[in-house]
């Protein structure tokens, strides 16, 4: 075999040449028609966020919300297992144009569906699908992802992946860092290096020696963050999840807010010619409302409209920009008035309902984590950070409802407190399953009542992408489209699975999850990422790596 592959470099050299300089020149990008379409694309999510939510919000600011003006319409968010959806399920219908199953991160849904949806058809299920940034990259613009949780968590990683649970986030970073997004920033270090605190990483990979390898700056707080001014970032700001914005100042003073990073990632990427694809979320605004905690929600959306902000006057300015603001879902189902309020809304003034949250400088969590499990510390903080002096049958409630949630004992706080001192009211501590608003500016902008999906396909085809064609030439059957040919995937210890393809003269490898093809001792970087679909035993493979392989097995003319 490396006899043969020493022999062949110069052949396989043309080979590699001629398929690169084929995809460059003549298999091109099937597009929508966009002559006076955006040039850039911009989508905000603000993660499990209501109309409600925003009403408060607005109340709190003062004044309009900085995409008031941009409402045009709603999106009905059920997925295809269920009424009320998930954020992985929601944010790749959104990615893909393809509305899936729950937990899937950009992969076609299963075979169970609910009631009014198509039965997923045999070839799509559980096959990747292509995402807007997967699209905009082969249309050779710039991509970015910015967040405020994990870039390995749900609504990021339905633009930077594709795996069959959103829980496999060592997975989801791995493709992360193959997928060649020009900027990522986010929470997430523990699944990029191995000796990272409380990293979790099996395999012991070092990731960012890749990414140094791949040109990118790797950066880890606000202050290098705001030296940047051009090149690929990967801005990792937190082992974990980030701050949340009342608890950053307290905690981590050196992490970016989502408004900074949001201005950076603009600065950075329109310096591309060719136009950029950005998205951007407010990732806590979710968990406030899991928590029902009003002070977190008011931190994190108000940031969030300032990061809107940021990107309204680019958009406004340059005049070929879409701007998409929106949710995934609702969450909590929060509304303004609650059973305290029964009687005696007729007379709610905007300081009963605005002066208790105005108190509020600090998350439930952030006063959890500083109590340590202390009752009598817990009272204090609580008056210190929320103004609120408790009495005893409350503080009696607090601890037995901590007790009860283990994992998540801030969030007994804010189940009391907003029942018994404010005047907000919370139906759940999950998600919901109603429409969300839907806010736009600029050419292209989507309008009406639409499907999460039919969202995604709009926004896709107002810059120029086909993403059933994507999908088509991102991913390929391997085993299907190299007949002829020995393809087995090697599992070897578990951690670097690989697909392998052998013919009496060759034998080339492709490691999953990333963007590799290896023939002997050659390899070349795939416009794609390799993907195996472990319910259906079928791996998936860019179209170029099947043109190569099949090139190099061929005699040369």
């Amino acid at each position: 075999m490396k006899t043969m592959v020493r022999n062949g470099f110069s052949r396989f050299a043309i080979i590699v040449l001629f398929v690169f300089v084929a995809y460059l020149h003549g298999i091109t990008m099937p597009c929508s028609a966009n002559e006076n379409g955006p040039k850039n694309l911009i989508l905000m999510i603000a993660d499990g966020c209501g109309s409600e939510q925003y009403t408060l919000a607005r109340w709190l600011k003062g004044s309009p919300l900085s995409f008031d003006s941009m409402l045009v319409g709603a999106v009905k968010t059920f997925n295809a297992s269920s009424v009320v959806t998930d954020s992985a399920p929601a944010a790749s219908a959104y990615a893909t144009g393809h509305r899936t199953s729950d937990k899937f991160i950009s992969m076609g849904p299963g075979e169970n569906t609910i009631n009014g949806i198509q039965p997923t058809p045999p070839d799509m299920r559980h096959r990747p699908l292509a995402t807007i940034l997967e699209g905009a990259k082969l249309k050779g613009m710039a991509t970015g992802v910015v967040c405020t949780s994990r870039i390995t968590h749900a609504t990021p990683a339905a633009f930077l992946a594709h795996t069959a649970s959103r829980d496999l986030e060592d997975d989801i970073m791995v493709q992360a860092v193959h997928q060649g997004a020009d900027l990522v920033m986010g929470g997430g270090l523990r699944h990029l290096l191995p000796g990272e605190k409380k990293s979790v990483r099996a395999d012991g990979e070092d990731l960012s020696l890749i990414l140094a390898r791949n040109g990118y700056r790797i950066v880890k707080t606000g202050t290098e963050l705001e030296t940047l001014k051009s090149g690929k970032v990967f801005g990792l700001f937190s082992s974990s999840h980030m701050e949340a914005e009342l608890d950053r100042t307290v905690f981590e003073p050196e992490q970016p807010t989502l408004e900074q990073m949001t201005e950076k990632a603009i600065e950075i990427l329109s310096r591309h010619t060719a136009g950029f694809f950005l998205m951007v979320e407010g990732s806590q605004v979710d968990w406030a409302c899991h928590a029902n905690d009003p002070a977190h929600l008011a931190g994190d959306l108000i940031m969030f409209d300032r990061a809107v902000g940021v990107a309204l006057r680019f958009a406004e300015k340059t005049g070929d920009t879409l701007l998409v603001v929106v949710s995934d879902h609702n969450t909590g189902g929060m509304t303004i008035g609650n059973r305290r309020t029964s009687v005696t809304y007729p007379r709610m003034t905007p300081e009963e309902l605005i002066e208790p949250i105005r108190k509020m400088t600090l998350t439930a969590s952030g006063i959890w984590r500083k109590a340590q499990g202390s009752r009598s510390r817990l009272e204090g903080l609580i008056e210190q950070y929320w103004g609120i002096k408790t009495e005893k049958a409350e503080m009696e409630r607090i601890m037995e409802l901590a007790e009860a949630y283990k994992k998540y004992p801030g969030t007994a706080l804010g189940e009391v407190i907003s029942a018994s001192r404010t005047a907000i009211g919370w139906s759940t501590q999950g998600h919901t399953g109603g429409d969300v608003p839907l806010f736009a500016f600029g050419p292209g902008s989507p309008r009406g009542l639409l499907d999460a999906q039919q969202l995604g396909n709009l926004m896709a085809s107002a810059i120029g992408i086909d993403l059933k064609a994507s999908t088509e030439r991102l991913f390929v059957d391997a085993e299907a489209a190299l007949a002829g040919f020995k393809v087995w995937l090697d599992k070897g210890d578990g951690r670097n699975i690989a697909l392998r393809a052998k013919t009496k003269d060759i034998e080339a490898e492709l490691p999953v999850n990333r963007n590799i093809l290896k023939l002997g001792e050659k390899t070349v970087a795939l416009e794609g990422i390799v993907i195996h679909a472990e319910a259906t035993g079928k791996t998936y493979i860019p179209k170029q790596a099947i043109d190569i392989i099949k090139a190099a097995s061929s005699p040369m003319q």
